[in-house]
């Protein structure tokens, strides 16, 4: 009787990943079904005139879109923070995997997405049917990746450059997946390639600069700028108007103080507080042997002279 029981309730569990594969498969071809059904009975109607093989590009991609869009409304409100364990018979995890599919349908058809963001009556249909509700007043780029709308807080003149990575979800080794939002405040800046994380906040006017890796749940405050190629681990704090220097590396739970410039190159042990100025520039990379052996060569003029040996620098006389 026990195991009847269990079995009863595993099969019970197990059904979504059964009819999953067959959801999915109708989601797709209503999503590019329908559009395509659409310009057909437009050409018949119209006989195949030259007016209707103007607008039927227009039409088709429209339809698409609110297809997709009015596809993912069911299953929006999975799309929430917190830690989901990445099995389709998750309850969970499986409408999060729908509403990805009907999103991805979207992103990955570029000269769609690119209309939807060109044209401001499409980019507010688009983003309003897959659950974003922030400001509209933003710039983002066909290859920034975004994914759960619903989890991103804009406000207005948000910049987010091309292939910048909004990550609202992170994939984890131990087989779950770290959802958490992300939020831009106004006039905030992610520059080209850079990442963010789960649950990272920009204030008003913070900078994140190229090819930069924000940690999960790190916070930049108001004005605060971080330089190209740095990583900012995990639940780091940076203050007002601070600054981190380019190729910069700060650890987890450390925090920056308002106005702290960090130089270049610098390192912050994780769980650090910089509270001054003074403090920062302790932090500054000491010059190592072999960059003072080539200083001085270059500085006699002796630049072609210098190679490397075994690991060591060598001024040749």
């Amino acid at each position: 009787m026990g195991q009847d029981s269990v079995h009863g309730a595993r099969t019970t569990r197990q059904w979504r990943g059964h009819v999953f594969p067959w959801i999915s498969a109708v989601c797709l071809i209503l999503i590019y079904g329908v559009p395509t059904a659409c310009v057909f009975v437009l050409l018949r109607w119209s006989a195949f005139h030259v007016w209707a093989g103007v607008v039927t590009p227009i039409v088709w991609t429209l339809v698409f879109l609110i297809s997709a869009g009015v596809l993912s409304l069911p299953h929006q409100f999975a799309v929430t923070p917190g830690k989901v364990r990445r099995d389709v018979n998750n309850r969970s995890y499986f409408h999060r995997r729908l509403y990805g599919l009907c999103w991805t349908a979207v992103y990955y058809n570029k000269p769609a997405y690119y209309l939807s963001l060109t044209v401001p009556l499409f980019k507010w249909m688009v983003f309003r049917l897959f659950g974003y509700r922030g400001s509209m007043n933003f710039t983002i780029y066909p290859d920034t990746w975004i994914r759960d709308l619903p989890l991103l807080k804009f406000e207005d003149g948000v910049y987010v450059s091309n292939r910048a990575t909004l990550g609202t979800n992170m994939v984890l080794s131990n087989g779950f997946l770290l959802v958490g939002e992300i939020t831009l405040r106004a006039k905030a800046l992610v520059g080209h390639l850079a990442m963010l994380a789960p649950g990272v906040v920009l204030e008003p006017r913070a900078e994140v600069g190229v090819g930069t890796g924000i940690g999960i749940r790190t916070t930049l405050e108001a004005g605060a700028f971080v330089a190209p190629c740095c990583m900012i681990e995990h639940g780091v704090r940076i203050g007002k108007n601070a600054a981190v220097g380019g190729h910069s590396y700060v650890g987890s739970g450390s925090r920056i103080c308002d106005g702290v410039k960090l130089p270049a190159g610098a390192v912050v042990a994780p769980r650090t507080t910089v509270r001054d100025w003074s403090q920062a520039k302790s932090l500054e990379p000491v010059e190592s042997r072999h960059e003072r052996s080539l200083r001085d060569a270059s500085g006699k003029g002796d630049a072609r002279n210098v190679e490397m040996t075994g690991g060591e620098l060598l001024v040749l006389r």
